[in-house]
């Protein structure tokens, strides 16, 4: 929508701002990194684990029980010793789309590891970074080209004429950045810090001090009440899951009646919604679109091939 709407304005060429959050650390996942490892410093700690009500003000649910749900998700997703640590709690948090496969699902990808193929795949060198630099990196594999470069940037821009050019990629900025301290760029919980302190002569105060707001795919209340949107009962009907294969019917038939109730189990709950709602979506609009396809007749066998120098 976009990069439509730029098209509209007859704007045919866009600087983007893509790769600044892996460079200079400005996601809550680089602050994350810090609050779970000061946590881990004094595990039995009862304060420390208040910091994450800072960073996600949104989650926790239960003021009462808050404490409870940081420790399960932040603080017991694995110790600073593995090379994954910072992405951890993000993984195990996905990975409860697992709950909804089908049997054939399960059985298909019961021999693949991609946790265990992503470890082998890091440099020699990771070990010895530090962690916020390795999970700048790991976030620059994962997200920043396959997804925020490719699907949700090129492949946008593109389609509607639009050349998208990144500055932040640059590979001088990039070199620099990379030589910078952690502190420089993430101090304390303040992100980006030393690009919102070159930017004071450029950009109004309320802009460089600004809280920074992610954007998100929309969640389970998107879809319920008073929005209902009707493609959810089709795509989502046993029918519908059964015949894609994905997932399994009677298991998100029980999440879309939590769904409707308003007892869905939380964040996790409504990322798997989402998740399963897209798929479906995608099986749709790529997979049955596809066996829909008009079949080109085959010739008939009176016609006369033609002459190989009209072949040629």
């Amino acid at each position: 929508l976009l990069s439509r709407l730029t098209r509209e304005r007859d704007i045919k060429v866009v600087l983007t701002g893509e790769g600044a959050d892996e460079l200079f650390l400005g996601y809550d996942l680089f602050k994350e990194v810090v609050v779970r490892l000061f946590c881990l410093r004094q595990p039995r700690s009862r304060m420390r684990p208040r910091l994450f009500q800072r960073l996600y003000p949104y989650l926790g649910g239960d003021p009462a029980r808050a404490g409870q749900f940081w420790q399960r998700t932040f603080l017991d997703a694995g110790g600073a010793e593995d090379p994954l640590f910072s992405h951890m709690p993000r993984f195990a948090l996905t990975s409860r789309i697992k709950d909804f496969y089908s049997d054939d699902m399960r059985t298909s990808l019961a021999s693949a590891d991609p946790l265990a193929e992503l470890r082998d795949a890091l440099p020699r060198e990771f070990a010895s970074w530090s962690a916020l630099n390795r999970a700048a990196y790991l976030e620059m594999r994962t997200l920043l080209p396959g997804y925020l470069l490719s699907s949700q940037g090129d492949r946008m821009a593109m389609s509607h004429g639009v050349e998208a050019r990144f500055p932040f990629l640059d590979h001088h900025l990039f070199e620099l950045a990379a030589r910078l301290p952690g502190e420089s760029k993430l101090r304390g919980l303040h992100e980006k810090d030393i690009l919102r302190r070159w930017a004071r002569s450029i950009v109004p105060h309320e802009v460089e001090q600004r809280t920074k707001q992610p954007y998100r795919a929309p969640d389970i209340s998107a879809f319920f009440g008073k929005g209902d949107v009707d493609y959810v009962d089709e795509l989502l009907s046993p029918r519908a899951l059964a015949a894609s294969g994905y997932f399994d019917p009677a298991a998100v038939g029980g999440l879309v009646r939590r769904c409707r109730s308003g007892r869905a189990a939380g964040f996790a709950e409504n990322q798997a919604f989402v998740a399963i709602l897209s798929t479906q979506l995608w099986h749709r609009e790529f997979i049955d679109a596809a066996t829909e396809a008009v079949r080109i007749p085959e010739a008939s066998p009176s016609a006369r091939p033609l002459p190989e120098a009209t072949l040629a």
